[in-house]
């Protein structure tokens, strides 16, 4: 076994449908995860579940509104909106993390770490909520790269005026009359602030310090300096993270895509135009710290190169059933895997990558007629890993489809040959009208399923 890895990445926030942009945060750190097990390590991957406490500008919690709009209780929404999300993660081929915490089910853990930030001196309480004073960690910022008196105030909860710098943020919040979701504490009945949720489980689950923490890169500032705060402010370890690593935003048009400016593209809405494989390869096209902005034209494209993937794998494939061989080396195709390997170990340079993995299909396309069985061998098998770690290898054709597409196929030709072309037309519209695609070529007639 590999050396353990630790790795924490901030989950959904459970109180309405994932979008386009939560699937490429997921979608990226499901490939760093693939990566470090191909590597031998052993990743124990955290996701944590945001059922409290998240807040909009104005102060309400996401769940309470979402409750209140659908007039359902706080839990079932969480409920609903966690299992919705898992399922088009499950569609996106992202594999689960190992465990997935809920912030509901660890307040307990979340009220002792506030209750050690107020002995040390951290925080303190006022009127029934908990704040974390700024101004005694003097590494406020240093994630951020931003100095305390440049800070805004408020940090995603509106400015009260008993908080004794307007900077400092809640970790606990006095529970209005009729809130819902609310738990005794020390300071009274209240509930969790957002930021303390994460480093609480953290701390449960890895201890005072670990090796990857991930979440997209509007996080940085206040949610994960907030975290450092928390965690290094109750244990005095530095660092608590030995790898901050923050993927870029999906915008829409320039801008970002996001559930509060309504411009955003579920994942179920976009699975339901485009392959799991196809949306996965155009979010590989873009390193995963810059920006991606959607455009259909590029996942057309993505979805074009998915079957060019799958022609290519079906080439091969015919080819080792024929008794005919050439006697080209696998010397291009090893230089092309290791180009590939090369980018992904330089900070996961997808695009990089994709331009070796794509090399190597048009290498095989072009060669394979000279290629030895030996080459050809290690191409497919150099093809399935390459295209496993970013999970854009399309699904098998169904051996029933394949086998009754060949006995047409062959039908076809015999038509051909007696020149009943109306007939042989025929055919070849049916079969696109179920999706598969005939292509006659000067070696013979070749047929592939149409994706996407």
């Amino acid at each position: 076994m590999g050396d353990p890895v630790k790795m924490f990445v901030c989950g959904p926030t459970v109180y309405d449908h994932s979008h386009l942009g939560h699937a490429r945060t997921y979608v990226f750190y499901d490939v760093l995860c693939r990566y470090l097990r191909h590597l031998g390590y052993r990743v124990f991957y955290i996701q944590n579940v945001t059922d409290v406490g998240h807040l909009f500008e104005t102060g309400e919690d996401k769940i309470l509104k979402k409750a209140a709009a659908e007039k359902k209780p706080p839990m079932e929404i969480a409920d609903y909106y966690l299992a919705q999300h898992l399922e088009v993660m499950d569609a996106l081929h992202i594999e689960r993390p190992n465990i997935m915490p809920r912030a509901t089910g660890h307040v307990v853990e979340i009220i002792e770490q506030i209750k050690t930030l107020i002995q040390k001196g951290y925080a303190y309480e006022v009127n029934g909520s908990v704040y974390f004073e700024i101004d005694k960690f003097s590494d406020y910022g240093k994630l951020s790269r931003r100095k305390i008196e440049q800070l805004v105030p408020g940090a995603r909860v509106a400015v009260k005026g008993e908080k004794k710098d307007p900077r400092d943020f809640a970790l606990w919040i006095k529970a209005s009359e009729g809130h819902i979701m609310r738990w005794p504490s020390p300071w009274g009945v209240g509930y969790p602030g957002w930021h303390i949720e994460d480093t609480a489980i953290a701390l449960k689950y890895f201890g005072p310090q670990y090796d990857i923490h991930g979440g997209a890169i509007e996080l940085v500032f206040p949610h994960h300096e907030a975290e450092i705060a928390q965690a290094e402010g109750t244990t005095g370890i530095k660092p608590y993270v030995r790898y901050w690593v923050h993927s870029g935003l999906l915008t829409i048009q320039g801008e970002k895509m996001a559930k509060s400016l309504g411009n955003f593209i579920t994942v179920r809405e976009a699975l339901s135009k485009h392959s799991p494989e196809a949306l996965r390869l155009w979010m590989a096209r873009t390193h995963y710290r810059k920006p991606l902005d959607y455009n259909e034209h590029d996942l057309e494209d993505a979805e074009k190169n998915v079957q060019e993937l799958a022609d290519v794998i079906q080439m091969i494939d015919e080819r080792l059933k024929t008794k005919e061989r050439g006697k080209g080396n696998a010397f291009r195709i090893k230089e092309l895997k290791r180009g590939f390997w090369e980018a992904i170990e330089d900070d996961l340079n997808t695009p990089l990558a994709l331009a070796s993995f794509f090399n190597l299909l048009s290498e095989v396309r072009g060669n394979c007629d000279r290629y030895s069985e030996e080459a050809l061998v290690g191409a497919r098998r150099t093809i399935m890993e390459m295209g496993e770690l970013l999970q854009i290898i399309p699904p098998d054709v169904d051996p029933l489809v394949g086998a009754l597409a060949g006995m047409i196929v062959e039908l076809r030709n015999d038509l051909r040959k007696e020149k009943e072309w109306g007939r042989a037309d025929e055919l070849r519209k049916r079969l696109k009208d179920v999706g598969v695609v005939l292509e006659d070529r000067p070696e013979g007639t070749r047929w592939r399923v149409e994706r996407g």
